[in-house]
């Protein structure tokens, strides 16, 4: 017999989030996470909202792969050598684990990025990650 697929659908504007103030000017939401319960796959799932004009990721690592969707908004990202590349609604950014980028809005609305790590971030990150937002 072949497996059994389960479909489950979440409203972001369920989660809670956290402002990470000035110099960042953004929000996190912890969407889902392999620590949710054996139903989650082996994935971190992240939604970071840049604030109009100037919102920005800090300039980092991870260790692991992260994939980001730009659903709206638009910037550029930095790359670990400087170098920038604009970013627009519909782009996709692959950032491999430990190199280090950052992503900058330069619109006057919400860049709003969908991040997925594969395989899940560590779970005592994602503890970190959790605490901050307001999230047993």
């Amino acid at each position: 017999m072949g497996k059994t697929y389960t479909v489950e659908t979440l409203d972001s504007k369920d989660i809670s989030s956290k402002v990470i103030p000035e110099p960042y000017n953004r929000s996190l939401q912890l969407i889902l996470d392999k620590t949710d319960g054996d139903n989650v796959g082996d994935f971190t799932f992240l939604l970071s909202t840049l604030f109009p004009y100037e919102g920005k990721t800090d300039y980092h690592t991870h260790p692991v792969d992260e994939l980001i969707f730009i659903c709206s908004g638009y910037g550029h990202s930095v790359d670990e050598n400087g170098e920038k590349t604009p970013l627009k609604a519909g782009s996709v950014i692959y950032a491999k684990a430990e190199k280090k980028h950052q992503c900058v809005n330069e619109s006057p609305e919400t860049m709003r990025m969908a991040c997925i790590y594969i395989p899940a971030l560590p779970e005592e990150l994602v503890k970190k990650i959790r605490s901050k937002c307001g999230i047993s």
